[in-house]
């Protein structure tokens, strides 16, 4: 062979060799890293797109048990309940607007009502059944089951449920639906008093249904990848939502489902209808019904490797042709945006979802940076639609929470009033409806979330006035704030929880002497603010769950959360309580400026 065929023999060898072993070692280090990401960024959606809905169905279940301590449903049901004809006509139109006060401004909720075995309470334009069936149903047997706490029945066709044949060819908008039940055991709070219902009363059972929809809804267009699959199912496997509308209600105990419900949530590799598909799956702990999206492996990968072999092929050929003179420009012009891309992928590995890689040329690899950019860019659009946005939804709900005044306090307030005014209390009547006022004026001004301290000072003074009276003087509180600090914006409305706390649960058990300090000093770039009460105090073990997500204390629960919204994780509340002594509660904000 002579020595020029043996040189292009060498030059091609060696240019083809590493150029081989880069494109295939990159190809597959490229996919393995972007299907990571891909499947870590769908597996959070998942987790978010099913943190929305327990919300939204953990908002409804809580109002159902509001209904329970509801004092005109127990007006209506104690004793033998209403009777036929007018009665019965009038009776329904109050349920009704009971029910629609409780649950109305829920989107999610389909229709609410109330049965009894001889009425069917509710709105009659969503749809109706004869109550006779509805206790030989799954729906009445869940409910009694559930002994007053709530049951989820999944989708379910309601023709069948309620045995209405009649309905079964039509074309119903309630064809498939879920439903919330639970047996409600009338009561109402009478001076500070649980009072139930009498014996031998009936116990109706209250039906919540959603349509089909409320998990397709979110789910369809949140997981924009092509061939995946969303699904929701119940412990035996019963389709509550799925891709595919002809299997909703449907049971399938298939193997994989109850080897995701075991992990509770995060990613697995699984076998469904033959293919193997990526499972992204998140467990509710409302209705405890697993959420899945399945998704091919390969339609996370398509597009990069199909960039990336094109990059191989038609880089490969023009090296072979320019031979040594152009290998080592060649070779710089190719490593030093590899290099440049590996960093970025690593980068993005570690979550940081700005790298941008600054694109210098408009060849093949400068096509592949611009898709990476591309599909960087889209990726952190992802994760602020289904991240971020749905934080900043969470925040504003935290904050109505906060700001709305309880209607509970405002009947009992209004209850005072008019026990003072028969007693001729006139003064004490004027006093508390100034306060009152001066409350609702404050209160539903939601135009701002940060207020003077000095005029949250004053909204609290009369909300101290009024629970003053209300706990015939039993306590007594006592403020210490520094002056400067009297102008300074805090987040409204705050400290309410706290004050509110110490009387209603550190002076249950004393009849006088009840003493609530509050504190207010700058140290350092921080404003710290203490509520201390000589009351009963807390046992070590509740004292430990008060601000866990578990906890059913939400007052608390919100201002530390909201608190760590505006501010910042390092603050919010701490607790110090000593059983016998009182209680210490914390809470530190920023001082403006210090950040």
């Amino acid at each position: 062979m002579r020595l020029k065929n043996k040189l292009i023999l060498s030059y091609i060898v060696l240019i083809t060799l590493p150029l081989t072993i880069l494109g295939f070692g990159y190809y597959y280090a490229s996919k393995e890293i972007m299907l990571k990401l891909a499947r870590d960024n769908v597996s959070e959606i998942v987790l978010k797109n099913n943190q929305i809905i327990n919300e939204r169905l953990k908002i409804i279940q809580d109002d159902s048990l509001s209904l329970m301590v509801e004092c005109q449903l127990y007006q209506i049901f104690d004793g033998r309940g209403p009777a036929g004809g007018q009665q019965l006509l009038a009776t329904n139109k109050k349920v009704t607007e009971i029910l629609g006060r409780y649950f109305s401004p829920s989107a999610d909720l389909y229709s609410a009502e109330l049965v009894t075995r001889a009425f069917v309470y509710g709105n009659k334009n969503k749809n109706t059944y004869p109550p006779d069936h509805f206790y030989s149903s799954e729906l009445y047997r869940a409910a009694a089951e559930g002994k007053g706490r709530i049951a989820w029945v999944p989708t379910y066709d309601y023709t069948r449920m309620h045995a209405l044949p009649e309905l079964a060819g039509s074309n119903i908008e309630y064809r498939y639906m879920f439903s919330a039940v639970r047996q409600i055991n009338p009561s109402c709070v009478r001076n500070d008093s649980i009072v139930r219902a009498s014996p031998g009363s009936e116990k109706p059972v209250l039906v919540m249904n959603f349509k089909d929809d409320v998990y397709a809804n979110i789910f369809r267009d949140s997981i924009p990848i092509q061939g995946s699959v969303f699904l929701v199912a119940s412990e035996n496997g019963t389709m509550i939502a799925h891709q595919d509308k002809m299997r909703i209600g449907t049971v399938e105990p298939a193997a994989w489902l109850k080897e995701l419900r075991s992990k509770g949530s995060g990613t697995a590799y699984v076998t469904a209808g033959g293919k193997r598909m990526i499972a992204c799956f998140a467990l509710s702990p409302v209705t405890n019904w697993l959420s899945v999206v399945l998704i091919p492996p390969g339609a996370l990968t398509h597009d990069i490797a199909d960039t990336i072999l094109f990059f191989i092929v038609a880089l490969g050929a023009p090296l072979l042709a320019l031979s040594l003179l152009f290998a080592y420009l060649i070779s710089a012009r190719i490593s030093s945006p590899v290099s440049k891309l590996l960093l970025a992928i690593k980068r993005v590995g570690g979550g940081d979802f700005n790298a941008q890689i600054k694109v210098e040329g408009r060849d093949e690899l400068g096509h592949v940076l611009m898709k990476f950019n591309s599909m960087n860019e889209q990726v952190r659009e992802l994760i602020n639609e289904n991240y971020v946005v749905k934080l900043r939804e969470r925040e504003t709900e935290i904050l109505a929470l906060n700001i709305q005044l309880n209607p509970h306090f405002l009947y009992n307030t209004l209850n005072i009033i008019n026990w003072m005014a028969v007693y001729g209390e006139k003064e004490q009547v004027s006093n508390m409806l100034i306060s009152l006022s001066r409350m609702l004026h404050y209160t539903t001004d939601n135009r701002r979330d940060l207020m003077l301290l000095r005029e949250d000072i004053a909204w609290l003074q009369d909300y101290i006035v009024i629970m003053a009276n209300r706990f015939e003087h039993r306590f007594r509180v006592d403020f210490d704030i520094q002056p400067e600090l009297l102008e300074v914006s805090v987040p409204k409305l705050f400290l309410q929880p706290l004050v509110e706390n110490a009387i209603i649960h550190g002076f249950r058990n004393m009849e006088s002497g009840g003493l609530i300090t509050i504190y207010g000093q700058r140290q350092g770039d921080d404003i710290r603010f203490c509520v201390e009460d000589n009351g009963s105090g807390i046992e070590p073990e509740r004292l430990e769950q008060l601000l866990k997500a578990e906890s059913p204390n939400i007052g608390l629960k919100n201002v530390d959360k909201r608190i760590k919204l505006l501010y910042g994780g390092k603050h919010g509340i701490e607790i110090e309580s000593v059983p016998e002594f009182g209680t210490r509660v914390k809470l530190v904000i920023p001082y403006p400026g210090s950040e």
